[in-house]
């Protein structure tokens, strides 16, 4: 059957685009074709010539309305009537394949192809069934034979060449196209399946090669584009896949598959501008598609779009109100953007649909955190540990929001607990020493932190930590420089960890790689008072006093309760800090104010 464009049937709905290996035709039911029936050509008994007519086109008249079963009445009354018509045995095999009553289906089948031996439709329709049901032999000789009687058909060649391909005969298969082409050098199928084996075969330059020779013989063949970027994705080309893609939709712009393949392709490119248009384009077609207002959310958030993220996210949210992944998408842009009651109800909306749910009990907590309501946090997470015991990120979130109130003993025995159960989880170790340094309990401190170091060689902030320790109290110098040293190859922007690479260099009196590595240092964390404290203090051993009295004072802006500090200012000979203090703006003031915060609130994250 020849569709208004010239391609076969099974074109318009060929489903190879989701099939990983490109090949097996796996394409949606098309309606039984009714053919043209004359009058005389139903039976050449006159007598009960007029009578099979009439069951006939009854049947034809009932299929068209969808009455299945009457159609199936009438055209057995008329093969009743006239038991020699091929015509009337055909359109009750197909009728009854539609039915899936396949059995039946072949009987007529066979029946119409001995009745007329040189119809191809007859011999093409039994072949598929018995490709159906397996006979793969029958049905091959069944396509060989239509193919003799009638060589011009594409369709034919097209069958049988991908029943090889299906059975992995791939020699025969490219035969077969290649007969094709012999038959007719004009025709764009050919090349198109030719490109698809070779694709099979993980031939891929000679399957674009093909592909490309289809889309010749033919510039608007829209499967020659996709075959085309399926087979430049296989060989990691995502440009050219992009490419390929958009030829495809300027021919149909409406191709759902291509669409979404062209969409998670520009995302996996970080082309945002061109995913977010493509995934717009897939609600216009489907509004019910709504993982794809999911991912417009997903790109909004990347673009630092919040706002219209949630829109998204709740288009999306109200055609799935279940879907918990959504309520978390939305929950965290809430946050985010510290609407923190919306999120807390976003959250509380999943423990309705799943109680156990661990990210939203979290989140929960932390949002509580934030509205300095961590004594509603931590029952909550006590409940969740002695409901779910068997989960460490509990254990390590309660200990936190212990820690946060300052109750460390509590905090201690929560994170021994987690450690009982998960021995050799890294960040309970961690917690764990950052609680004992808290307790002032300096040798387990120091212990715990080399059994993190040994459960993760590579725990930046552990050999950090542990390296500042020892620096601190002037200890272990130069196993503290190579521990600091490590944790600065693991993070090389990170600022504390120049802080401590710094004071260790202070502490050996090696003042000026002190002051080098402290420059660097505060570029990147321009406003930590304990930092400034310690740049002041490496500037005084370099007798820079106007810089030793800058920095200070810098630290005591932010941590104007530092008494050490005050002390150390008033004993330089610096006088009273308090005094050029008082010269800081109120407007600076609050920025101090502001970025201490935004960094509590990031390190919190």
């Amino acid at each position: 059957m020849k569709t208004d464009r010239g391609e076969p049937f099974y074109m318009k709905k060929a489903c190879f685009m989701l099939a990983p290996l490109l090949l097996m035709v796996s394409c949606a039911s098309s309606p039984a074709r009714m053919p043209d029936v004359k009058k005389g050509d139903v039976s050449r008994d006159e007598k009960v010539q007029a009578e099979a007519y009439y069951h006939f086109m009854a049947g034809q008249l009932k299929e068209r309305e969808g009455e299945f079963d009457a159609a199936a009445t009438e055209y057995e009354k008329a093969l009743r009537l006239d038991p020699r018509s091929a015509e009337i045995a055909l359109s009750l095999s197909s009728l009854y394949i539609r039915g899936g009553r396949v059995e039946e289906a072949v009987v007529f089948a066979q029946k119409a192809a001995e009745l007329a031996p040189d119809k191809t439709r007859a011999l093409l329709l039994l072949a598929g069934i018995y490709s159906g049901k397996k006979r793969h032999d029958e049905a091959i000789e069944l396509y060989r034979k239509a193919i003799k009687i009638a060589p011009e058909l594409e369709d034919t060649y097209v069958y049988l060449g991908m029943l090889y391909a299906s059975l992995k005969r791939y020699d025969e298969a490219t035969a077969t196209f290649k007969s094709l082409e012999k038959t007719n050098p004009n025709s764009h199928l050919s090349p198109y399946y030719l490109g698809r084996i070779y694709a099979e075969r993980q031939m891929y330059d000679e399957a674009i090669a093909q592909f490309k020779r289809a889309i010749a013989l033919r510039h608007d063949f829209e499967q020659g584009y996709t075959g085309l970027g399926l087979v430049y994705e296989l060989m990691r080309r995502p440009v050219d896949a992009i490419e390929s893609y958009k030829k495809s939709l300027a021919v149909n712009p409406y191709d759902y598959e291509v669409l979404q393949r062209l969409a998670m392709l520009s995302i996996q490119q970080n082309m945002l501008d061109e995913a977010l248009g493509v995934f717009k384009q897939l609600v216009a077609i489907d509004p019910r598609n709504y993982d794809a207002y999911v991912k417009i959310g997903l790109i909004y958030i990347e673009k630092k779009q919040p706002e219209k993220a949630l829109e998204a996210f709740a288009a999306a949210e109200r055609g799935i109100p279940e879907d918990i992944r959504i309520k978390q998408y939305r929950g965290s842009t809430l946050i985010a953007l510290e609407r923190f009651d919306e999120a807390l109800a976003a959250y509380r909306s999943i423990l309705v649909i799943a109680p156990d749910d661990t990210d939203a009990i979290l989140q929960i907590a932390y949002i509580y955190t934030k509205q300095d309501k961590t004594n509603d946090a931590i029952p909550l997470l006590r409940k969740a540990v002695a409901e779910q015991p068997g989960k460490p990120e509990l254990y390590l979130y309660l200990a936190g929001a212990y820690m946060q109130v300052e109750n460390y003993r509590e905090a201690e025995d929560v994170l021994n607990k987690g450690l009982r159960m998960a021995p050799d989880r890294d960040d309970l170790l961690f917690n764990l020493a950052v609680a004992y340094e808290k307790l002032g309990r300096r040798e387990e401190l120091i212990s715990t932190l080399k059994r993190t170091i040994e459960v993760n060689p590579d725990h930046a902030e552990a050999l950090n930590y542990l390296g500042y320790t020892y620096a601190e109290k002037g200890e272990r110098l130069d196993e503290a420089v190579t521990l600091i040293k490590k944790a600065l190859r693991i993070k090389p922007d990170s600022g504390h960890i120049l802080d401590s690479l710094a004071w260790a260099y202070y502490q050996k009196g090696m003042y000026r790689d002190a002051l080098k590595e402290m420059r660097k240092a505060v570029k990147l964390v321009p406003d930590d008072p304990v930092m400034l404290e310690h740049f002041g203090d490496i500037e005084l051993k370099l007798s820079n006093k106007s810089r030793t009295k800058e920095q200070w004072l810098r630290s005591l802006e932010r941590d104007p309760k530092n008494r050490k500090l005050r002390e150390k200012f008033k004993a330089a000979g610096f006088g009273d800090p308090d005094v050029p203090l008082k010269d800081v703006a109120p407007k600076k003031k609050d920025k101090i104010k502001k970025d201490k915060k935004n960094k509590k609130d990031k390190n919190k994250k």
